[in-house]
């Protein structure tokens, strides 16, 4: 039987870069994603089998059609990633609400959706990957859908991966700080078109993420957050005030200036 990777938001981001990254490491990879142009130029730079779904994981035709090829296949899947999702900056009125539940949808219900119908082809040994962010450990205002979305991912992650134990099944919560994909150019497009997160401490190389969320994943650990700096934030965020954390958050990007007249 072949073994199977699958990885949504394979179209871009930090997905194409674990389609990139896995190449040629199974017998075949799926990539689930928007954009057939995008997949299809993908798959011509592979080595390895590549076969990708055109699909709206927020559309449940999709999770439909995706069942359906399970069923059909029954497919050894080794390594789930789930790297389908969005986020938006800016103040709960200058996003779209449709936009906000659409960003619940996709980071929190497809994932979840994704990762249980997946996961009775996962046998002993298989790899799960889940994408949240540093956000998910602290409200974020003016993030705060998104973070709210990635406190989501963390925790059911977590909690799945001691459910998944006795199967021997490894869930690793990926927690990436500011990463150079193209995340920015939808976060920053709001009804506004303000700029409203303009400091970045650091801006990491998503290879280096990636590189080193298949190195964790391999070895089984609960999370994965790569470089300094993010491991720095995630340590005094989770012991720090929140109210703290949030003021430090507003005043270091001079949102209680931007916003002071509400």
């Amino acid at each position: 039987m072949n073994n199977i990777a699958i990885i949504t938001g394979a179209s871009s981001g930090m997905g194409k870069e674990f389609v990139l990254q896995l190449d040629g490491q199974f017998d075949e990879i799926w990539g689930i994603g928007l954009g057939a142009d995008k997949l299809e130029k993908i798959k011509s730079s592979l080595k390895g089998n590549f076969r990708y779904f055109d699909l709206d994981l927020t559309n449940q035709e999709s999770f439909d059609f995706l069942i359906s090829v399970l069923n059909k296949e029954k497919p050894n899947v080794k390594f789930l990633a789930n790297c389908a999702g969005f986020g938006k900056f800016g103040r709960y009125d200058e996003i779209d609400i449709k936009q906000s539940a659409n960003m619940i949808d996709l980071n929190c219900k497809a994932l979840m959706q994704m990762t249980e119908y997946v996961l009775p082809f996962i046998g002993e040994g298989g790899k799960i990957i889940q994408i949240a962010s540093v956000a998910g450990f602290q409200p974020v205002p003016y993030m705060a859908v998104y973070g709210a979305s990635k406190a989501f991912v963390l925790s059911y992650s977590r909690a799945l991966n001691q459910e998944l134990k006795n199967k021997k099944i490894k869930v690793t919560t990926v927690c990436p700080f500011w990463t150079k994909t193209a995340f920015f150019d939808r976060a920053k497009d709001t009804l506004t078109k303000n700029e409203v997160v303009t400091k970045y401490i650091v801006m990491y190389d998503p290879k280096k993420v990636v590189r080193k969320a298949i190195k964790d994943s391999k070895k089984g650990k609960e999370i994965s957050i790569c470089g300094f700096i993010a491991r720095s934030q995630v340590r005094l965020v989770n012991v720090l005030p929140k109210k703290l954390v949030m003021r430090t958050w507003i005043k270091q990007q001079k949102f209680n200036k931007k916003y002071k007249n509400i």
